[in-house]
């Protein structure tokens, strides 16, 4: 093969230019590099018709401004690579975006969903990062594939060494963008590759898009739940104390026929302990955080202001128990509140129990009489007081019952719905069968009563010298529990204060009278007795033994943990980059097809040959200076 002539020019028209070739002058008589065989790719440098220019200085020494050319014979690519650059640029972007959009629509799909275990939720960690990963490279090589093609359309201009270098090497460092001459000569390929490395900046600045927090996760599921057995009559045993008609042997177990004695230890103790809390004893819970509701039959108590002939009973009661009071040197004389069960007799003269009854069969009734003293409250006769007597007596009532639990917190609401009214038990007859849930109703009022029974009066001493000396005194259980704080009994409270004590106010009151009032949130004594036996029912259900149970949809809510999630930490930033990515794959479809399609470069070596093709490379080299002669 010959050498090329210096003034030969290779067949074929002239390639498109490409950098970073050597700055050197190429030899004219430089021989061909491409192996024998392949004429069609040859790479056959020449000189270029430009000229290399020179002028003198004042030292006397040439300072040379070269400009080289080189040209290549055409390079023919094949046809998929002709469509590279426009298919890389697009598919990127459409991989992007799809990467985009599917990452918002997964964390979307997670927000306020429960955080399961820690193996799942760190692949849903994983599932995100990589979508934000895959998102985040596809964009910047789709703007990197649009910044290779822009690169060859900027040449036209003779550029030196260093420029060039920063141009192409903007890809791989950011150190290129130092360079003023860059952003003057290729502005646009200067901020789209600032664009491009920008791309990685948003998830070290964005907020957190995917946070955990604690909430609850409601279920409903059918479960056992207690309710109290006292309206079944094979419980009644639980409440009353029944012994058989022949006996209390373990032989007459099966004897139908019962003599009712009184509560059970149980149902004292229960209604006890629920007159001293002034509320609902804690009840068993189906979990620490749960709901259900339920309706049962049980006993509750209704009070209404007697009728003229009942208050002249309980008046002649209250004044047989004021004449049983008086001893050698006391005396009553103020009853400020007084309670008795009267006796099952058409007779009401006799006092009726007062005190609090043991076990055994007494002559009572399924009532509670009381009278008590209450201030008027009026503008003008504020202290004046008046008498009101009272009948509280037992009933059977439906309840209709919502309890809810949260950790430590009960709260149960609901009501009662009274039916009949209970009467105290008889004494059947031999060989009959006993009604025990009458029995067992009857236990419950007998141990209710028993907090009420008793008197609140002002006692007289006589002393020695014939002088007396007054004091209140409690005679009643009421004392023990909460029903002491009613505003039905601060008469008896003011009883050894001044005349005008009725007007002190609620801050002027000793420490534990406040307490009390706080405790009963000073109401009056009908609507506190009503509420205790309200209480009392409900409680019930404290005691296992005091209970059934039946099948309820139950709620629950359990401690879980959701994921949360911040639209807009995603949607802003992918919304940008969406939009300056296709803002610059518009730029490259452009200049693809406003060059008629040409293939454009990106870092291959046959791409830079190809680019060559038809044009020339103007390579500026550095000032420099020569010696005279040179």
């Amino acid at each position: 093969m010959e050498s090329a002539s210096p003034s030969s020019v290779p067949e074929g028209p002239v390639s498109q230019p490409t950098p970073r070739l050597s700055p050197r002058p190429v030899a004219p008589s430089s021989p061909d590099i491409a192996p024998h065989g392949t004429s069609n790719d040859l790479l056959q440098p020449i000189p270029s018709a430009r000229a290399s220019q020179s002028s003198r200085d004042r030292s006397g020494h040439r300072s040379s401004l070269s400009v080289n050319t080189i040209t290549t014979r055409r390079f023919l690519p094949r046809p998929l690579h002709r469509w590279e650059s426009p298919l890389l640029i697009i598919g990127f972007f459409v991989l992007g975006l799809v990467c985009s959009i599917s990452h918002c629509v997964f964390y979307a799909s997670l927000d306020g969903t429960i955080v399961p275990d820690g193996g799942q939720q760190e692949n849903n960690l994983r599932v995100g990062t990589a979508m934000a990963f895959l998102a985040q490279i596809t964009f910047t090589a789709s703007v990197w594939q649009t910044y290779d093609q822009q690169i060859w359309r900027h040449l036209d201009k003779p550029l030196s060494m260093v420029t060039l270098n920063d141009i192409f090497g903007a890809q791989s460092s950011l150190l290129s963008y130092l360079n003023v001459d860059f952003l003057k000569r290729f502005p646009l390929g200067y901020f789209m590759g600032l664009f491009a490395w920008s791309l990685i900046l948003p998830p070290f600045f964005t907020p957190g898009t995917l946070s955990v927090y604690e909430s609850t996760n409601e279920v409903v599921s059918t479960r056992l739940v207690p309710y109290p057995g006292i309206a079944h009559s094979t419980n009644g045993h639980f409440f009353s104390f029944s012994p058989s008609y022949e006996g209390d042997r373990f032989n007459f177990r099966d004897v139908q026929t019962r003599v009712f004695s009184g509560p059970r230890s149980i149902l004292a103790l229960l209604t006890t302990a629920t007159a001293s809390q002034a509320g609902i004893l804690s009840l068993p819970r189906p979990a620490n955080h749960s709901s259900y509701t339920i309706s049962f039959f049980g006993p509750s108590v209704q009070c209404t202001e007697a009728n003229a002939t009942t208050k002249g009973w309980i008046d002649q009661a209250v004044a047989a128990e004021m004449e049983r009071s008086v001893t050698e040197t006391t005396r009553q004389v103020e009853t400020a509140y007084h309670a008795y069960v009267p006796a099952a007799a058409p007779d009401h003269n006799a006092a009726g129990q007062a005190d609090v009854r043991f076990q055994s069969p007494a002559n009572a009734t399924n009532e509670l009489w009381m009278r008590f003293e209450r201030y008027k409250n009026s503008t003008d006769r504020i202290c004046d007081r008046d008498k009101h007597h009272y009948v509280c007596s037992l009933w059977n009532s439906t309840y209709q019952l919502t309890l809810n639990w949260e950790n430590n917190f009960q709260n149960v609401s609901g009501s009662s719905t009274p039916l009949h009214m209970v009467a105290y038990p008889p004494v059947d007859p031999a060989n009959t069968t006993t009604e025990m849930t009458q029995h067992a109703y009857s236990a419950f009022f007998w141990a209710l009563a028993d907090q009420l029974v008793g008197s609140f009066g002002r006692y007289a001493e006589r002393l020695p010298n014939g002088s007396e000396r007054y004091f209140p005194l409690i005679r009643s259980p009421i004392q023990h529990n909460s029903l002491l704080g009613s505003s039905d009994l601060n008469v008896f409270f003011d009883y050894n204060e001044e005349n005008d004590a009725c007007e002190r106010p609620y801050e002027s009151l000793s420490a534990q009278r406040q307490q009390d009032i706080d405790r009963s949130r000073g109401r009056k004594l009908p609507e506190l007795v009503e509420e205790l036996a309200f209480n009392s029912t409900i409680s019930l259900i404290h005691n296992d033994l005091l209970t059934n149970k039946t099948e309820r949809p139950v709620t629950e809510w359990q401690d879980v943990n959701r994921y949360g999630y911040n639209p807009y930490g995603l949607w802003i930033p992918y919304a940008l980059a969406s939009l300056f990515t296709f803002l610059t794959v518009i730029i490259g479809t452009i200049a693809f097809f406003s060059d008629g399609a040409e293939p454009k470069p990106g870092h291959k070596f046959q791409d830079i040959v190809g680019a060559v093709e038809r044009r020339e490379i103007l390579i500026l080299a550095d000032l420099q200076p020569r010696a005279e002669g040179t």
